[in-house]
């Protein structure tokens, strides 16, 4: 089944009774079990990637100890051990943690049998937004967080109510029929009980009233024709199926497929109620109505700073520098600002050769502006974030971008004398590319974005080499990283994203004539951008160099389950779920992983012409193979993807075929 059906139900109790002392808390879970802790746990396994979300979200993230494979946000949930799987995690694991509280699900039977009186468990289900927010409470009480969750709930009901009032000033007969996609070979939706449908009506769309309860349905052809969707939207695989809708001629008068609406949003988005569904249901309200969210006079709020946090810059010429948090058109608005002693001289990759220039900055313009952004022009968008922050547009020069301006990375580096600034933000995620084999084909705000501060004042001669030393130094991270090709990702590490930009300040003090790569300026700028990339890679992304393998994999666009649907394996039909378990639980060991890594490596030398003769991994392949099923295996070929690099493919084979026949 698809992903949110393994994912989304995962959230929904309890909260019924509480009885709370100085020294224990009572309550009761979603089966009615009555439990009670005499103080907060410390070793916290969460196999439910929605309450793993609320407890970082908290402050209690050093609290856990385990997570599932499908735990990506926040950025350290990368660093806890990985007890397998959503539906079968790995029993074995989870004792190893030796955890004072598990978390689980429902849909979790087989390991919640496992544990039943070996360590206390928590289970937590979701049918609505309310029940989420409960159990955020809950967990908050649990956990000593109290006051902590009680905001994280705050800020998701402020939310939903500026949208409410937003939404309300739209006629009834203006409103859009909204469906949730899911499903690959043949059309599904949630039921009309679901969650998800709540939050098509939070955001303001009309949702289906079909016939069919449940986290999935089927959608027959005339009921989809019936209702006539304005936009579809969906997550991951999900696409596989809009191709089809597509394609398909009955569906051609359907409005959403007429006029081509297909929306996507991230998976941990859409299949869960959770600390994010105020941030969803903005996002996607402000998709569905950007004409109408674009009328400043219907904001709820007016353009506004809240808070400016210091940051603390080591620069004789900078006057200050600061995060600027608040809002714009009503939705988050942040900003990074540098204010100068005295008009500099810049280069900047967007606006070129610019002088007398007081303040530098780099802008977060949140996902539900983008549409807003193609309402009102760029330009427009520029001199309304300007006044926000309150600087003047003819002496300020900005960069813009998706990533979030929250997780900006802070890297100075230094010699002698001589020191170079920088600060970063990056997102990898959407449009990362390797330029020389992507092709560009649109514009849209930066994804890394970078502010260059030397303490030294550099020529002109030297800002320009600078750009090169900073662009060298940004592509080693991302390839020390092996951060991969957004259009490519088999084939392709990225060297940048298609919308990186620089500003370097020329700086004061000392002249420097020189910054390219045999200079120490020069060596400075890259070793400055590098650290602050990779930094912000991982606050924005998750990404660290040793991240798990099934993370590499999902990176190349290359799913286990998939791989098991498609293959010609015995193992496809009812044994499907037992082989991907196999496959799972292989690549939690050590060995494995490293294998399939090293394929990785291999693969990437391959496709250039690197590595020619394939035969030594195949006998290496063969006899992994082997190992793992314990006995000697006949050659078998699984695989159907044909886009896999032969290496990688080669490699994943053997696990496969040394599974089948270990069973």
């Amino acid at each position: 089944m698809m992903r949110c059906q393994r994912l989304g139900l995962f959230v929904s109790v309890l909260l019924l009774l509480f009885c709370h002392s100085a020294s224990a808390l009572t309550f009761s879970d979603a089966t009615g079990r009555s439990l009670t802790f005499d103080s907060p746990p410390q070793r916290i396994v969460s196999l439910v990637p929605s309450f793993t979300e609320a407890l970082f979200a908290m402050g209690a993230g050093d609290q856990v100890v385990g997570v599932t494979l499908h735990d990506t946000w926040p950025s350290e949930a990368a660093t806890k051990a990985v007890m397998g799987g959503f539906l079968k995690p790995d029993r074995a694991r989870i004792l190893a943690q030796k955890p004072d509280m598990v978390i689980v699900s429902a849909l979790q039977k087989g390991v919640i049998t496992s544990l039943s009186g070996q360590v206390p468990f928590v289970q937590l289900e979701i049918s609505s937004v309310k029940e989420a927010f409960k159990q955020i409470l809950l967990l908050g009480r649990i956990t000593g967080h109290e006051i902590a969750s009680q905001k994280i709930v705050a800020e998701n009901q402020k939310v939903l109510s500026d949208i409410a009032a937003k939404v309300a000033k739209i006629p009834m007969e203006k409103r859009k029929r909204v469906m949730r996609l899911m499903g690959r070979h043949e059309l599904m939706t949630p039921g009309s009980d679901s969650f998800q449908q709540e939050l098509i009506a939070l955001a303001g769309g009309i949702a289906h009233k079909l016939p069919g309860k449940g986290e999935v349905i089927h959608v027959s052809d005339e009921d989809f024709i019936s209702f006539a969707p304005d936009v579809l939207y969906g997550c991951g695989d999900d696409r596989k199926l809009a191709d089809g809708i597509k394609n398909n001629p009955a569906f051609g008068e359907v409005p959403a497929v007429k006029h081509g609406r297909f929306d996507w949003y991230p998976c941990a988005l859409t299949c869960r109620a959770s600390v994010h569904t105020g941030y969803f249901v903005s996002w996607l309200a402000a998709n569905l109505y950007s004409e109408a969210f674009s009328i400043v006079d219907d904001q709820v709020h007016p353009n506004a700073v809240f808070e400016r946090k210091p940051i603390d810059l080591p620069l004789e010429y900078v006057e200050k520098a600061e995060l600027d948090l608040g809002l714009l058109y009503d939705f988050p608005g942040k900003s990074v600002v540098v204010d100068f002693k005295h008009p500099q001289t810049i280069l900047s990759t967007l606006d070129g050769w610019q002088e007398k220039i007081s303040t530098i900055g780099n802008h977060y313009i949140p996902p539900q502006c983008w549409r807003l952004l193609h309402e009102g022009g760029f330009e427009g968008m520029k001199r309304d974030i300007f006044a926000m922050v309150g600087r003047n547009p003819v002496t300020s020069r900005f960069l813009y971008t998706g990533a979030d301006m929250e997780h900006y990375a802070v890297k100075t580096v230094s010699f002698k004398e001589m020191s170079v600034t920088a600060v970063a933000t990056a997102g990898v995620h959407s449009n990362a590319m390797r330029m020389g084999k992507d092709t560009g084909d649109f514009y849209e705000p930066g994804t890394i974005n970078i502010l260059i501060l030397p303490n030294v004042k550099l020529s002109h001669r030297a800002m320009s080499r600078a750009i090169i030393s900073a662009t060298e130094g940004k592509t080693a991270a991302l390839q020390d990283l092996d951060v991969r090709s957004s259009y490519t990702p088999k084939v392709n590490p990225a060297t940048g994203t298609g919308t990186d930009n620089i500003i370097l300040a020329e700086g004061q003090g000392v002249a420097i004539d020189n910054a390219g790569g045999h200079s120490k300026m020069g060596e400075l700028v890259a070793r400055a951008v590098y650290g602050a990339v990779k930094d912000a890679v991982f606050r924005q992304n998750g990404l660290i160099a040793e991240r798990l393998v099934f993370r590499r994999l999902e990176e190349r666009k290359i799913s286990l389950a998939d791989l098991v649907d498609e293959s010609s394996c015995p193992c496809r039909g009812n044994d499907s779920s037992e082989m991907l378990t196999q496959l799972e639980s292989l690549l939690l060991r050590p060995r494995y992983a490293s294998f399939i890594l090293s394929a990785m490596a291999i693969s990437d030398a391959h496709v250039r012409g690197l590595v020619t003769d394939l035969s030594a991994f195949e006998g290496w392949c063969r006899s992994l193979a082997q190992e793992i099923a314990g006995k000697k295996v006949p050659e078998a070929w699984y695989l159907g993807d044909s886009e896999i690099p032969e290496p990688l493919a080669l490699a994943l084979n053997a696990l496969m075929v040394g599974a089948q026949y270990e069973r």
